[in-house]
């Protein structure tokens, strides 16, 4: 399983996955665990307002990432992406997509929970860390 967002962060961890974790035919798990009550949903779906003589929609990117009301408002899904590099770099895993809410809980509570109902064997998390830490090697 790797818990996938439209971050650097997430695109490393499924890099990692795809490179070390997987092998022929397993399952691989791209999760999307969504905030409801989040700042940054409440904030996209704000900005997502109709333009001026058409039906596109405006949105604005948050953070420098390519944030999620960025891919929503070119219509990119990026799981969907995820999944076709998993595809192109592992043709013959399966790949599901999966996209839950949180329900109450933490983060972390709700994808361990998810874990244990899907019988995972290796989780995958990207990390964001500091310069200073990376460069001396500080976990």
């Amino acid at each position: 399983m790797v818990v996938a967002d439209p971050t650097r962060e997430s695109a490393g961890a499924l890099q990692y996955a795809l490179s070390h974790a997987v092998i022929e035919q397993d399952e691989l798990i791209l999760l999307h665990v969504e905030n409801p009550s989040s700042w940054r949903n409440t904030i996209s779906t704000f900005l997502k307002m109709p333009s001026l003589g058409n039906s596109n929609t405006v949105s604005l990117e948050i953070g420098g990432s390519g944030g999620a009301a960025a891919a929503e408002g070119e219509g990119v899904d990026f799981l969907e992406e995820m999944k076709q590099i998993c595809k192109a770099s592992q043709p013959k895993i399966k790949v599901r997509v999966m996209r839950v809410e949180m329900d109450g809980r933490d983060r972390a509570a709700t994808i361990l929970s998810l874990t244990k109902t899907h019988g995972v064997d290796v989780i995958v998390i990207g990390q964001k860390r500091s310069i200073s830490s990376a460069l001396l090697g500080f976990v």
